[in-house]
């Protein structure tokens, strides 16, 4: 069976955490009035999605960041949060975090590593 997280079209662990969040983002001349009262013009929401994964063996850690490092975008399978199901988009990433690297089972595994992948269009 396919895993449902992937990049690229190449699926992927799912990650241990997969946190959505989003941003409307409106018009200049969106503010309140004297007396108040919003008015406001969206322009759209933007998607992003924090994802982390714990004790990664170094050579998985290093297929995903591969995936998504100095790229305009890379196409992402994933757990929409807009849709209530698994879309494909394209994302962006700008900056990675990895834990220390330790052992786990005999093994070299960075304790983690994580990002926030930015969806290039709104929703």
């Amino acid at each position: 069976m396919a895993k449902p997280f992937g990049f690229n079209g190449t699926p992927v662990r799912t990650p241990d955490t997969f946190q959505p969040s989003a941003a409307t983002t409106s018009t200049d001349d969106s503010d309140r009035t004297q007396d108040l009262v919003m008015r406001n013009t969206p322009i759209g929401t933007v998607e992003s999605y924090s994802l982390e994964w714990r004790d990664i063996p170094v050579k998985e850690a290093a297929f995903i960041f591969n995936q998504i490092k100095n790229r305009q975008k890379y196409l992402m399978r994933y757990m929409s949060a807009d849709l209530g199901g698994w879309a494909e988009n394209y994302f962006y990433t700008s900056n990675y975090s990895w834990g220390t690297l330790k052992k786990a089972n005999g093994k070299d595994v960075w304790e983690s590593l994580s990002f926030n992948a930015i969806r290039i269009n709104p929703i």
